[in-house]
């Protein structure tokens, strides 16, 4: 199977609505496609997410790495030879997560469909055949984030994700607001990217928050050069901390779990850049007894797709992954992922979504 031809198109997708968080009020995500087309007319696709505070990236510096530097290493090669050459320069070429992931789903979509098989079974051993998926409230008004909650009520939701943005009395009244309309049986984990910066005033939030039985986990409250303010967190108050922008590479999920700093970490492709790098480091994080919760950070239905299949070959997960291309006001795919409190991974060949190809024109 030789890959003949190389299309990459990047688009600037709305919000469906807004979704504040620590860095921006946001509004639009960037997005970087790929579509490999095959000598014997097979095509795979691939999507790339950038998250600009996270990594630098953006949709035009996507587009402009694919085509500078990724597609003339595949156009013309072997799927195999393809796949070779974008493991060697992946490791050898540094940042660009979100080009570099375009380019591996892409090729993960054609093995998969070269195979017959869907994508989990290239990635590992299945541990479960549905996802838990969480809910998320953005940073919102608490009178507006009661009304999010109540409609992931009613979908059947009982985890949800409360987003905070660094103004501490509004972050606790949303939270609050939130926790009291949760049922018996819900719970909420809270992710301030950042926001809460160091320990004080971290700790002066968790503190300030009035019931907090029904909190999961706090997700990176401090700056990610602050590590150990996320252990001291974690015995000061009793509750759990997760890593999110400490978490790039292997070792950093190693170091975590050497020091024991957090109870789990968040997998991200825009940080990352691999799905299958990404499994790896869930078996590093299983092998320290850390969660390991699988994240679409604002992809279309196929990066979800691709997440659900990393989720379901990770050993240990938490009560839910987090993934939700609802958030998109556009879907550019052939069949949008329904999500739900528990989403089916998909059983096709391949991603099991692919791209519009309209997309393209």
């Amino acid at each position: 199977m030789e890959i003949t031809d190389v299309d990459v198109v990047g688009r600037d997708i709305p919000l469906a609505d807004d979704f504040p968080v620590s860095y921006e009020d946001h509004l639009t995500t960037d997005h970087a496609f790929v579509r490999l087309h095959t000598d014997d007319g097979v095509t795979g696709y691939g999507e790339g997410t950038a998250l600009p505070w996270f990594t630098g990236e953006t949709t035009r510096s996507m587009v402009a790495f694919l085509d500078d530097w990724l597609v003339p290493r595949i156009e013309g090669a072997t799927l195999d030879d393809a796949a070779r050459e974008l493991a060697t320069f992946g490791s050898d070429f540094p940042h660009n997560a979100g080009g570099k992931a375009a380019v591996e789903l892409a090729i993960l979509d054609l093995q998969g469909k070269r195979a017959g098989v869907p994508l989990w079974e290239l990635l590992g051993v299945r541990h479960r055949e549905t996802v838990p998926c969480v809910y998320p409230v953005p940073g919102l008004s608490p009178e507006r984030a009661r009304e999010v909650t109540e409609t992931g009520i009613e979908a059947g939701y009982r985890r949800f994700k409360i987003k905070a943005t660094g103004d501490v009395s509004a972050d606790v009244a949303r939270i609050d607001a939130v926790l009291d309309q949760l049922p018996p049986d819900a719970t909420a984990r809270v992710d301030a990217n950042t926001g809460w910066e160091s320990y004080p005033k971290a700790k002066a939030a968790i503190g300030a928050i009035s019931d907090r039985s029904k909190i999961e986990y706090f997700e990176q409250p401090v700056a990610p050069d602050r590590p150990e303010d996320l252990l001291k967190l974690w015995e000061d108050t009793g509750i759990p901390v997760y890593a999110d922008e400490l978490v790039h590479t292997p070792s950093d999920v190693e170091l975590i779990g050497r020091k024991g700093l957090t109870r789990g970490c968040h997998l991200k492709l825009a940080k990352t850049g691999s799905l299958r790098i990404m499994a790896d480091m869930a078996r590093t994080a299983n092998r320290h007894r850390l969660n390991a919760t699988a994240v679409s950070a604002f992809g279309t239905s196929l990066e979800a797709s691709a997440i659900l299949h990393l989720a379901a070959v990770i050993p240990a997960i938490p009560l839910a992954c987090e993934l939700d291309p609802a958030l998109l006001a556009e879907d550019p795919t052939d069949e949008p992922l329904v999500v739900g409190p528990e989403t089916p991974v998909p059983d096709g060949p391949g991603i099991g979504v692919e791209l519009d190809d309209d997309l393209f024109e």
